[in-house]
């Protein structure tokens, strides 16, 4: 059995353990409950403004077809740190099978700092982006027109997105999601009579750039609320892990410390008979 000393440090150093973790879980349920406000507030027009990129159809954001190549470029989103369970782990293993059944090698832009050892460890070239953790508008309009450059300059062919889709606290999907070009107009019969201002050229160019943006928007802020939701559960289970086990020291260490009371009142209860 171990000394008293050593259970002693053994408790301090679970004890420093389980303060970090309950740090890092407030920290990532604030952020969380931060993002989820956000969420819901632009949830109704991130509706309406896919829907409005449905009905643009693919004729809207043009690009030169003379320098079209036939690889893609792919826009992985990971996470920094590595305190949120599973989270990376499924996404890079769902973004390697991606990357593997790609006809050439893409064009790789890459975010977080897991996915960027991951990368190097594996010998993938990529380009890194910087994200905060509660990504802001102007953080996904610069990405989105970063992206469409390389879309309408015809630098790559198709553009996706592969990110841990939030689909409620307990649970995120890794997913790859085809960005531009848009998709196909679907087939609606005749069309009714509308009134474009300023004109229908301007009208039907500048509004489908917006509704990417917020489309682009609406996927950053999800992958983050996923990141810091999986950070909150992992951090919940440490601390319950490391409440248990501070527990169970706490019960060993209390036997020990009255064993040795007990052994030392019967030393000196057979030295006094002695005497």
């Amino acid at each position: 059995m171990a000394s008293l000393q050593v259970l002693r440090k053994r408790y301090k150093s679970i004890r420093a353990t389980a303060d970090m973790a309950a740090a890092m879980k407030t920290a990532s349920s604030v952020k969380y409950a931060r993002i989820s406000r956000m969420l819901n507030a632009i949830d109704a027009y991130s509706k309406a403004c896919n829907e409005a990129l449905a009905l643009f159809g693919t004729d809207v954001l043009t690009r030169r077809t003379d320098s079209v190549k036939s690889r893609n470029c792919l826009v992985v989103l990971s996470n920094d740190r590595g305190f949120c369970g599973g989270f990376n782990g499924e996404l890079l293993r769902f973004f390697e099978s991606e990357l593997l059944s790609e006809p050439e090698e893409p064009l790789l832009f890459l975010h977080g700092q897991k996915g960027a050892v991951f990368c190097n460890a594996k010998g993938y070239t990529f380009e890194p982006l910087k994200l905060p953790d509660i990504p802001t508008y102007q953080d996904a309009e610069a990405l989105t027109r970063k992206l469409f450059e390389i879309y309408a300059s015809g630098e790559a062919d198709r553009i996706d997105m592969i990110y841990q889709r939030f689909d409620n606290m307990m649970k995120q999907t890794p997913v790859r999601q085809t960005i531009l070009p848009l998709a196909e107009k679907p087939e609606t019969g005749e069309e009714a009579d509308m009134l474009f201002l300023p004109d229908r050229e301007t009208a039907q160019k500048t509004p489908p750039m917006y509704c990417l943006i917020n489309s682009i928007y609406r996927i950053l802020l999800g992958h983050a609320g996923g990141a810091q939701a999986a950070t909150t559960i992992a951090m919940r289970s440490a601390c319950d892990n490391a409440d248990k086990s501070l527990a169970k020291l706490e019960i060993l260490i209390n036997r020990i410390r009255q064993a040795e009371v007990t052994n030392s009142v019967i030393e000196t209860s057979s030295f006094m008979v002695g005497q």
